[in-house]
């Protein structure tokens, strides 16, 4: 309750801050790590990670979780989608490599190798050209059709 009385007195410039401190004021690191992050990490469980570090967790949490990069830019942000896609864009990349071997095993009968993540096809799909437009996974083996025939 004096929390919020006391915030209904702030300007807008003191509620645009996240942590301040008692008067409204920017908290000093010290301060903040003593009061705030240290006991926010023991709360939630998590071991000891710097600020900046949570914060790349939060970014690639959120892309692993299939949100759009473009979203993310805003989060963090970025001010250019350039900086978020130089930064966090292997993750995108690597989601929708995923993304394909999923739907490779849904629509084409595409089974688990069971050695390490592979994929093998099965002998009755044959899957179709347009399918050859999608770079493989890393750790699956190109078709012969896929190879040109070789």
């Amino acid at each position: 309750m004096e929390l919020e009385a006391s915030l209904k007195e702030w300007t807008p410039e003191q509620r645009r801050l996240v942590f301040p401190n008692t008067v409204g004021g920017v908290t000093r690191y010290g301060a903040f790590h003593e009061l705030v992050w240290q006991p926010l990490l023991r709360a939630a469980g998590l071991p000891y990670r710097k600020p900046h570090a949570m914060r790349h967790s939060y970014a690639t949490w959120l892309l692993e979780a299939g949100a759009d990069i473009r979203w993310v830019k805003d989060q963090m942000g970025h001010a250019s989608i350039g900086e978020t896609e130089g930064t966090y864009g292997h993750l995108v990349r690597e989601r929708h490599e995923r993304d394909v071997d999923h739907l490779d095993a849904v629509l084409w009968g595409v089974n688990s190798a069971g050695d390490g993540g592979g994929t093998l096809e099965s002998d009755d799909a044959e899957r179709p050209a347009a399918s050859h437009c999608v770079p493989p996974a890393a750790g699956r083996a190109l078709s012969a059709d896929q190879r040109g025939g070789e």
